[in-house]
């Protein structure tokens, strides 16, 4: 019965580690991801300026597609 009890122990022990570093991913690291994918699909989509700002080597872009004249910051791309 010892034996058991320590089997189910560490089985405890794994599943609520398991479970730590899921909710650790799923509410740090995967909103910071998303973030950038939805970044990248953005600027891949924009028609950038000649113009960018030589401090931070980001381009005045703006979106053709969606009718608005709002104007976003992109990575430079030469």
């Amino acid at each position: 019965m010892k034996e058991a009890t320590g089997e189910l122990t560490g089985s405890v022990i794994v599943v609520s580690a398991v479970a730590l570093l899921t909710a650790f991913f799923f509410m740090f690291i995967w909103p910071i991801i998303k973030d950038g994918m939805q970044d990248r699909a953005t600027c891949a989509n924009a028609m950038c300026d000649n113009g960018y700002d030589p401090n931070t080597l980001m381009a005045y872009c703006k979106n053709p597609n969606d009718g608005s004249d709002e104007v976003f910051m992109c990575p430079f791309r030469g």
